[in-house]
Protein backbone atom coordinates (compact mmCIF):
# COMPACT_ATOMS: atom_id res chain seq x y z
CA UNK A 1 0.00 0.00 0.00
CA UNK A 2 2.87 2.41 0.85
CA UNK A 3 4.48 1.78 -2.56
CA UNK A 4 1.21 2.50 -4.33
CA UNK A 5 0.88 5.81 -2.48
CA UNK A 6 4.39 6.89 -3.45
CA UNK A 7 3.95 5.87 -7.09
CA UNK A 8 0.65 7.71 -7.29
CA UNK A 9 2.24 10.89 -5.99
CA UNK A 10 4.99 10.73 -8.60
CA UNK A 11 2.83 9.80 -11.55
CA UNK A 12 -0.46 11.61 -11.08
CA UNK A 13 -1.38 14.24 -13.68
CA UNK A 14 -1.97 17.91 -12.74
CA UNK A 15 -5.47 18.72 -11.50
CA UNK A 16 -7.07 21.89 -10.12
CA UNK A 17 -7.25 22.21 -6.34
CA UNK A 18 -11.00 22.68 -6.51
CA UNK A 19 -11.48 19.12 -7.75
CA UNK A 20 -11.22 16.54 -4.97
CA UNK A 21 -9.49 13.44 -6.36
CA UNK A 22 -10.77 9.99 -5.50
CA UNK A 23 -7.28 8.56 -4.99
CA UNK A 24 -5.19 9.10 -1.84
CA UNK A 25 -2.43 11.04 -3.63
CA UNK A 26 -2.50 13.48 -6.54
CA UNK A 27 -0.39 16.25 -7.97
CA UNK A 28 -1.36 19.34 -9.89
CA UNK A 29 -1.75 23.05 -9.84
CA UNK A 30 -3.76 25.33 -7.57
CA UNK A 31 -6.00 28.07 -8.84
CA UNK A 32 -3.16 30.50 -9.53
CA UNK A 33 -3.76 34.21 -9.96
CA UNK A 34 -1.76 36.57 -12.12
CA UNK A 35 -0.07 39.42 -10.25
CA UNK A 36 -2.59 41.84 -11.76
CA UNK A 37 -5.54 39.76 -10.57
CA UNK A 38 -4.05 39.43 -7.12
CA UNK A 39 -3.63 43.17 -6.89
CA UNK A 40 -7.15 43.87 -8.08
CA UNK A 41 -8.68 41.43 -5.61
CA UNK A 42 -6.52 42.29 -2.62
CA UNK A 43 -5.81 46.01 -3.00
CA UNK A 44 -2.10 45.26 -2.66
CA UNK A 45 0.67 47.15 -4.41
CA UNK A 46 1.77 45.64 -7.71
CA UNK A 47 4.61 43.14 -7.29
CA UNK A 48 7.95 44.09 -8.78
CA UNK A 49 8.69 40.57 -9.94
CA UNK A 50 6.36 38.39 -11.95
CA UNK A 51 6.17 35.18 -9.93
CA UNK A 52 3.72 32.36 -9.45
CA UNK A 53 2.98 29.68 -6.88
CA UNK A 54 2.81 26.37 -8.72
CA UNK A 55 1.28 23.38 -6.98
CA UNK A 56 3.61 20.43 -7.48
CA UNK A 57 1.92 17.79 -5.34
CA UNK A 58 -0.87 16.88 -2.98
CA UNK A 59 -1.76 13.97 -0.71
CA UNK A 60 -5.09 13.05 0.86
CA UNK A 61 -4.04 12.33 4.44
CA UNK A 62 -7.53 11.32 5.55
CA UNK A 63 -7.60 8.39 3.09
CA UNK A 64 -4.36 6.78 4.16
CA UNK A 65 -4.79 3.41 5.90
CA UNK A 66 -5.59 3.45 9.59
CA UNK A 67 -2.45 3.31 11.75
CA UNK A 68 -0.40 4.23 8.67
CA UNK A 69 -0.39 8.01 8.72
CA UNK A 70 -4.08 8.88 8.57
CA UNK A 71 -4.86 12.45 9.70
CA UNK A 72 -8.36 13.73 10.36
CA UNK A 73 -7.81 17.28 11.64
CA UNK A 74 -4.39 18.68 10.73
CA UNK A 75 -3.36 21.51 13.02
CA UNK A 76 0.37 21.88 12.42
CA UNK A 77 3.04 21.00 9.87
CA UNK A 78 6.85 21.15 9.80
CA UNK A 79 9.68 19.79 7.66
CA UNK A 80 13.00 18.91 9.28
CA UNK A 81 16.50 19.32 7.82
CA UNK A 82 16.24 15.88 6.19
CA UNK A 83 12.97 16.65 4.40
CA UNK A 84 10.85 14.55 6.74
CA UNK A 85 7.37 15.97 7.21
CA UNK A 86 5.52 16.09 10.52
CA UNK A 87 1.77 16.75 10.77
CA UNK A 88 -0.15 17.08 14.02
CA UNK A 89 -3.66 15.62 14.17
CA UNK A 90 -5.80 17.45 16.73
CA UNK A 91 -8.65 14.94 16.44
CA UNK A 92 -6.36 11.91 16.66
CA UNK A 93 -4.16 13.43 19.40
CA UNK A 94 -1.07 12.30 17.50
CA UNK A 95 1.91 13.51 15.51
CA UNK A 96 2.45 11.72 12.19
CA UNK A 97 5.83 11.46 10.43
CA UNK A 98 6.42 10.98 6.69
CA UNK A 99 9.29 10.91 4.26
CA UNK A 100 9.28 13.69 1.66
CA UNK A 101 7.77 11.11 -0.72
CA UNK A 102 4.83 10.82 1.72
CA UNK A 103 5.84 7.34 2.80
CA UNK A 104 4.63 7.03 6.37
CA UNK A 105 7.37 6.57 8.99
CA UNK A 106 5.51 6.43 12.29
CA UNK A 107 3.49 8.33 14.85
CA UNK A 108 3.83 9.72 18.36
CA UNK A 109 1.27 10.52 21.01
CA UNK A 110 -2.19 9.25 21.87
CA UNK A 111 -5.01 10.78 23.92
CA UNK A 112 -4.04 11.60 27.48
CA UNK A 113 -1.97 13.74 29.81
CA UNK A 114 0.70 11.23 30.80
CA UNK A 115 4.25 11.40 29.42
CA UNK A 116 4.15 10.55 25.72
CA UNK A 117 0.47 11.47 25.35
CA UNK A 118 -1.14 14.54 23.77
CA UNK A 119 -4.44 16.42 23.90
CA UNK A 120 -5.36 18.25 20.69
CA UNK A 121 -1.82 19.02 19.54
CA UNK A 122 -1.46 22.16 17.45
CA UNK A 123 1.57 23.95 16.05
CA UNK A 124 4.64 21.94 15.05
CA UNK A 125 8.03 23.62 14.57
CA UNK A 126 11.64 22.66 13.96
CA UNK A 127 13.53 23.34 17.20
CA UNK A 128 17.24 24.00 16.92
CA UNK A 129 18.88 22.00 14.13
CA UNK A 130 17.50 18.51 14.76
CA UNK A 131 14.66 18.80 17.27
CA UNK A 132 10.90 19.20 16.91
CA UNK A 133 8.58 21.16 19.21
CA UNK A 134 4.85 20.45 19.44
CA UNK A 135 2.24 22.57 21.17
CA UNK A 136 0.23 20.19 23.37
CA UNK A 137 -2.64 22.65 23.64
CA UNK A 138 -5.09 21.16 26.12
CA UNK A 139 -2.27 19.90 28.34
CA UNK A 140 -0.84 23.45 28.22
CA UNK A 141 2.71 22.38 27.51
CA UNK A 142 5.37 22.18 24.81
CA UNK A 143 6.67 18.69 24.08
CA UNK A 144 9.93 18.04 22.24
CA UNK A 145 11.17 15.16 20.09
CA UNK A 146 14.49 14.36 18.40
CA UNK A 147 14.91 13.88 14.64
CA UNK A 148 14.19 10.15 15.00
CA UNK A 149 10.77 10.89 16.52
CA UNK A 150 11.84 9.92 20.03
CA UNK A 151 10.29 11.94 22.81
CA UNK A 152 12.78 14.14 24.65
CA UNK A 153 10.44 15.60 27.24
CA UNK A 154 8.44 18.68 28.21
CA UNK A 155 10.30 21.87 27.34
CA UNK A 156 7.70 24.27 28.78
CA UNK A 157 5.02 23.46 31.34
CA UNK A 158 2.63 26.41 31.32
CA UNK A 159 0.67 24.96 34.23
CA UNK A 160 3.78 24.83 36.45
CA UNK A 161 2.85 26.85 39.58
CA UNK A 162 5.91 29.11 39.63
CA UNK A 163 5.55 30.02 35.95
CA UNK A 164 1.79 30.48 36.24
CA UNK A 165 2.35 32.83 39.18
CA UNK A 166 4.71 34.85 37.00
CA UNK A 167 2.70 35.05 33.76
CA UNK A 168 -0.84 34.04 34.78
CA UNK A 169 -2.89 31.22 33.33
CA UNK A 170 -2.18 30.74 29.64
CA UNK A 171 -4.28 28.68 27.25
CA UNK A 172 -1.91 28.70 24.27
CA UNK A 173 -3.11 28.88 20.67
CA UNK A 174 0.08 28.90 18.56
CA UNK A 175 3.78 28.12 18.81
CA UNK A 176 6.91 28.99 16.85
CA UNK A 177 10.53 27.90 17.34
CA UNK A 178 13.85 28.86 15.79
CA UNK A 179 17.15 27.15 15.04
CA UNK A 180 18.72 28.57 18.17
CA UNK A 181 16.17 26.74 20.29
CA UNK A 182 14.07 29.77 21.24
CA UNK A 183 10.31 29.27 21.52
CA UNK A 184 7.45 31.76 21.28
CA UNK A 185 3.85 31.05 22.32
CA UNK A 186 0.70 33.05 21.58
CA UNK A 187 -1.44 33.94 24.60
CA UNK A 188 -4.70 34.84 22.82
CA UNK A 189 -6.51 36.01 25.95
CA UNK A 190 -4.05 38.87 26.55
CA UNK A 191 -2.95 39.38 22.92
CA UNK A 192 0.70 38.82 23.72
CA UNK A 193 3.64 36.66 22.72
CA UNK A 194 5.54 34.79 25.43
CA UNK A 195 9.17 34.06 24.59
CA UNK A 196 11.39 31.36 26.11
CA UNK A 197 15.07 30.57 25.66
CA UNK A 198 16.58 27.25 24.54
CA UNK A 199 16.32 25.85 28.06
CA UNK A 200 12.60 26.64 28.33
CA UNK A 201 13.16 29.55 30.70
CA UNK A 202 10.67 32.41 30.35
CA UNK A 203 12.21 35.55 28.86
CA UNK A 204 9.57 38.21 28.29
CA UNK A 205 6.04 39.04 27.15
CA UNK A 206 5.65 41.01 23.91
CA UNK A 207 2.65 42.83 22.53
CA UNK A 208 -0.58 43.61 24.30
CA UNK A 209 -3.88 44.60 22.72
CA UNK A 210 -3.89 47.64 20.46
CA UNK A 211 -3.41 49.06 16.94
CA UNK A 212 0.05 50.58 17.42
CA UNK A 213 3.25 49.03 16.08
CA UNK A 214 4.25 46.15 18.32
CA UNK A 215 0.72 45.75 19.68
CA UNK A 216 -1.59 42.96 18.55
CA UNK A 217 -5.24 42.50 17.58
CA UNK A 218 -6.52 39.04 16.75
CA UNK A 219 -3.20 37.18 16.59
CA UNK A 220 -3.84 34.28 14.21
CA UNK A 221 -0.41 33.32 12.84
CA UNK A 222 3.16 33.19 14.13
CA UNK A 223 6.60 32.20 12.81
CA UNK A 224 10.26 33.00 13.39
CA UNK A 225 12.28 34.80 10.71
CA UNK A 226 15.86 33.66 9.99
CA UNK A 227 17.51 36.33 12.19
CA UNK A 228 15.25 35.79 15.20
CA UNK A 229 12.48 38.30 14.51
CA UNK A 230 8.91 37.13 15.03
CA UNK A 231 6.45 37.42 12.14
CA UNK A 232 2.84 37.81 13.30
CA UNK A 233 -0.36 37.80 11.25
CA UNK A 234 -3.33 39.60 12.81
CA UNK A 235 -6.92 39.16 11.78
CA UNK A 236 -8.26 42.06 13.83
CA UNK A 237 -5.43 44.34 12.74
CA UNK A 238 -5.50 43.00 9.14
CA UNK A 239 -1.74 43.19 8.93
CA UNK A 240 1.55 41.34 9.16
CA UNK A 241 4.16 42.59 11.63
CA UNK A 242 7.83 41.70 11.99
CA UNK A 243 8.73 42.16 15.65
CA UNK A 244 12.25 42.02 17.09
CA UNK A 245 13.32 40.37 20.34
CA UNK A 246 12.66 43.56 22.30
CA UNK A 247 9.09 43.82 21.06
CA UNK A 248 9.68 46.60 18.52
CA UNK A 249 7.88 46.40 15.20
CA UNK A 250 10.60 46.65 12.54
CA UNK A 251 8.26 46.14 9.57
CA UNK A 252 4.52 46.02 8.92
CA UNK A 253 2.26 45.67 5.89
CA UNK A 254 -1.49 45.28 5.31
CA UNK A 255 -3.12 41.91 4.88
CA UNK A 256 -6.36 41.71 2.84
CA UNK A 257 -8.44 39.69 5.31
CA UNK A 258 -11.83 40.17 6.88
CA UNK A 259 -12.85 39.72 10.47
CA UNK A 260 -13.53 36.11 11.33
CA UNK A 261 -12.42 33.20 13.46
CA UNK A 262 -10.09 31.40 11.07
CA UNK A 263 -6.34 31.12 11.48
CA UNK A 264 -3.77 33.00 9.40
CA UNK A 265 -0.92 30.48 9.36
CA UNK A 266 2.54 31.91 8.64
CA UNK A 267 5.84 30.46 7.39
CA UNK A 268 9.15 32.19 6.64
CA UNK A 269 11.89 30.76 4.40
CA UNK A 270 15.67 31.20 4.66
CA UNK A 271 15.53 34.25 2.39
CA UNK A 272 13.02 35.95 4.69
CA UNK A 273 10.06 35.54 2.34
CA UNK A 274 6.79 35.32 4.23
CA UNK A 275 3.90 33.01 3.33
CA UNK A 276 0.48 33.69 4.86
CA UNK A 277 -2.77 31.77 4.33
CA UNK A 278 -6.31 32.79 5.22
CA UNK A 279 -8.26 29.88 6.63
CA UNK A 280 -11.57 31.67 6.06
CA UNK A 281 -11.13 32.61 2.38
CA UNK A 282 -8.72 29.89 1.25
CA UNK A 283 -6.22 32.45 -0.07
CA UNK A 284 -2.43 32.01 0.12
CA UNK A 285 0.07 34.83 -0.38
CA UNK A 286 3.85 35.05 -0.49
CA UNK A 287 5.52 38.36 0.35
CA UNK A 288 9.12 39.48 0.10
CA UNK A 289 11.04 40.17 3.29
CA UNK A 290 10.06 43.84 2.87
CA UNK A 291 6.36 43.02 2.55
CA UNK A 292 5.99 43.45 -1.20
CA UNK A 293 3.61 40.87 -2.73
CA UNK A 294 5.26 38.20 -4.85
CA UNK A 295 2.52 35.69 -5.69
CA UNK A 296 -0.81 34.31 -4.53
CA UNK A 297 -3.22 31.44 -5.11
CA UNK A 298 -6.82 30.79 -4.11
CA UNK A 299 -9.04 27.76 -3.72
CA UNK A 300 -7.48 26.15 -0.65
CA UNK A 301 -9.87 24.36 1.73
CA UNK A 302 -9.39 25.92 5.18
CA UNK A 303 -5.57 25.92 5.33
CA UNK A 304 -4.52 25.42 8.95
CA UNK A 305 -0.70 25.42 8.83
CA UNK A 306 2.23 26.29 6.55
CA UNK A 307 5.92 25.33 6.51
CA UNK A 308 8.83 25.72 4.14
CA UNK A 309 10.69 22.51 3.33
CA UNK A 310 14.49 22.41 3.15
CA UNK A 311 14.23 22.14 -0.66
CA UNK A 312 12.53 25.56 -0.78
CA UNK A 313 9.01 24.31 -1.48
CA UNK A 314 6.05 25.43 0.61
CA UNK A 315 3.84 22.93 2.46
CA UNK A 316 0.22 23.68 3.35
CA UNK A 317 -2.25 21.46 5.16
CA UNK A 318 -5.98 21.78 4.61
CA UNK A 319 -8.28 21.16 7.57
CA UNK A 320 -11.51 20.92 5.58
CA UNK A 321 -12.48 17.24 5.11
CA UNK A 322 -10.75 15.42 3.65
CA UNK A 323 -7.48 16.58 5.23
CA UNK A 324 -4.84 17.16 2.56
CA UNK A 325 -1.18 18.11 2.34
CA UNK A 326 -0.28 20.41 -0.57
CA UNK A 327 3.16 21.34 -1.87
CA UNK A 328 3.88 24.56 -3.82
CA UNK A 329 6.93 26.01 -5.49
CA UNK A 330 7.52 29.73 -5.96
CA UNK A 331 8.70 30.27 -9.53
CA UNK A 332 9.39 33.15 -11.87
CA UNK A 333 6.46 33.45 -14.23
CA UNK A 334 7.16 32.87 -17.92
CA UNK A 335 7.25 36.05 -19.97
CA UNK A 336 4.29 36.40 -22.39
CA UNK A 337 5.00 35.45 -25.96
CA UNK A 338 5.19 38.21 -28.54
CA UNK A 339 2.44 38.19 -31.15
Amino acid sequence: MKSLIVLALLAAAPQPVAVAPPSPVDSGKAVAESPAAAVAGDSLAAPRDSMTLRRIGAADLARLPENQGRVLEPAGVAADAFGRILVSDAAGHRLQRYQRSLTWIGEMGGLGSDPGQLRRPGSVAVLGTLGIAVLDRENRRVVTYDHFGRRIGVAIELAEPALELQIGRVDPSLLAADRGGAIAIVDPERERLLTFDFSGRFQRAIGGYGPRPGQLRGTAGLAFAPKGDLVVAERGGARVQRIDADGRAVASWPLPVKRGSGLLPVAVDDAGRVAVADQDSGRLWVFGADGRPLASVSGLARPSALAFDSDGSLLAVEAAPPARLLRFRLETAAAPRAE
